[in-house]
């Protein structure tokens, strides 16, 4: 039944091709749990709330089952096959999958309540809630620029380009790999910027109103090279993604600045270099702390949503007026384009 599922929801459009296959691989892991569990024959009103949360332990703790059931993982390779205890945020993705078939079924009247509902609120609650690491931490202009200027070794050329690229244009990692030159402009008066509808908060963005952010100089040239083609962003996690090398260029580039991370067993603050801390996320600290330095809320660049407010803030600010308040905020020069991204003379 949960492979119809996925059958009519792609075919109703209502699952993209990136979609349906995380919700193939999904099911092929559930699959394996339940031969495990010798419950293959079981029905969707037979699962009930105590193997919903065995299901859960199962994703969190499926590398343990890879040597005993070598059958069942004959045909995966690489990553496919768990080695290691999967991340909290990373099986409450995979509820919320299960979780959305319930409630197909729901809807369709094929099952009177949910193995969710059965949970109890307080249970649900705990096991559906994302975690999130302490705040990001952001670079400072100097910082930022030590990078931007620092001779660094092939390995790290690219990650280094995507790195400061992305700290110019706030965006989450998630909307960063999914950038084509199709989301870059030049208004008539000959400045470059990007514009894109945040995946985030789309369901609250009613009018469907774009974010357009200035780049800046820097941000231009970078993306003429690479025309957001970064190998780097392909793996994001894992030994030699892309979070690792950042923490790597940062260190190379003698980033050392402490910054403070809150220990919940001893109840107090620890101190680390910020290259043992950075990631992706970086880049969107990096981009708010620049523009709070110029004295602009934060809210007018359109990457947070302070309520219903947002969109009427951010209007409020013409790109002229943004493009000049960037350039100040990253020590870039003012400077026009063509429609072809070709810098001309002022």
């Amino acid at each position: 039944r949960y492979d119809r599922f996925i059958k009519e929801s792609y075919g109703d459009k209502n699952f993209n091709e990136k979609r349906m296959k995380s919700y193939v691989d999904l099911l092929c892991g559930i699959t394996r749990f339940l031969k495990i569990k010798h419950l293959e024959k079981i029905s969707a009103d037979e699962f009930t709330a105590d193997l919903l949360k065995e299901l859960s332990d199962f994703f969190v703790n499926e590398y343990k089952y890879v040597e005993r059931y070598k059958r069942l993982y004959a045909g995966l390779k690489g990553r496919a096959i768990p080695k290691a205890p999967r991340a909290h945020n990373t099986i409450v993705t995979r509820l919320n999958k299960v979780q959305a078939f319930f409630n197909h079924l729901l809807e369709r009247e094929e099952i009177e309540v949910s193995p969710f509902y059965k949970l109890g609120k307080k249970r649900r609650a705990q096991m559906m809630k994302e975690e999130y690491d302490d705040d990001p931490v952001n670079l400072n202009l100097d910082e930022l620029i030590t990078i931007i200027k620092a001779e660094v070794p092939e390995s790290l050329s690219e990650t280094r380009d995507a790195f400061v690229f992305q700290c110019a244009l706030g965006l989450r990692i998630s909307e960063f790999k999914k950038m084509t030159m199709e989301k870059i402009d030049v208004t008539e008066d000959g400045i470059p910027y990007i514009h894109y509808l945040p995946s985030k908060t789309i369901r609250g963005n009613k009018k469907k109103i774009e974010i357009q952010t200035p780049l800046v100089l820097y941000a231009l040239e970078i993306i003429k090279k690479y025309k957001f083609n970064f190998r780097i962003l392909k793996y994001v996690s894992g030994k030699s993604g892309y979070n690792v090398k950042i923490r790597q260029l940062l260190k190379h580039c003698g980033i050392e600045r402490k910054v403070k991370v809150f220990n919940e067993a001893k109840a107090d603050n620890e101190f680390f270099p910020i290259h043992e801390r950075a990631s992706s996320k970086c880049c969107r600290a990096t981009f708010v702390h620049l523009m709070d330095s110029v004295q602009i809320n934060h809210y007018v660049t359109g990457i947070h949503k302070p309520g219903s407010n947002a969109v009427f803030h951010y209007n409020r600010t013409g790109l002229g007026d943004l493009f000049a308040l960037m350039c100040a905020a990253y020590s870039q020069p003012l400077y026009k384009a063509d429609k072809d991204l070709n810098v001309l003379p002022i």
